[in-house]
């Protein structure tokens, strides 16, 4: 539909499925790189600017680490409620392409829908007169 229609009355998004495990994902996904780099690559910066790192300075980054990685899975879960995600679709960041929500959405226009009068198995070009189908 060139009109536009389908998007006024808003995209229709499909349910996210296995959102436990897409925040498992997002948390594997930055809490490694995450506490790698509060636990190691933060210490030694820390290190070499002099600075002393102690048993407590290891426990305050480790602990951004771990809020870090918590605010992450948060998110992600936060996304996967669908009007967010119906939201982040209308946006371009969805858990779908726009284009595929938009060609599904207007699909659903009645304009694409299936004929209300189910079909007939009469071939009428049998009951015409006979002079209008006889070919001479």
């Amino acid at each position: 539909m060139a009109d536009g229609k389908h998007e006024a009355t808003g995209l229709e998004t499909q349910d996210i499925w296995f959102k436990s495990q897409r925040v498992l994902r997002t948390v594997v996904q930055v809490g490694i790189p995450a506490f790698i780099t509060f636990a190691t690559v933060l210490p030694t910066i820390i290190n070499a600017l002099g600075l002393p790192v102690d048993g407590t300075v290891y426990l305050w980054l480790l602990s951004a680490a771990g809020v870090v990685t918590a605010v992450a899975g948060a998110l992600s879960r936060v996304m996967a409620i669908p009007a967010v995600n119906g939201w982040l679709t209308h946006i371009g960041l969805g858990s779908e392409p726009k284009a595929v929500v938009v060609e599904r959405t207007a699909a659903k226009t009645s304009d694409l829908q299936p004929a209300a009068v189910a079909p007939s198995n009469v071939d009428y070009r049998l009951e015409q007169d006979d002079d209008t189908t006889t070919v001479q």
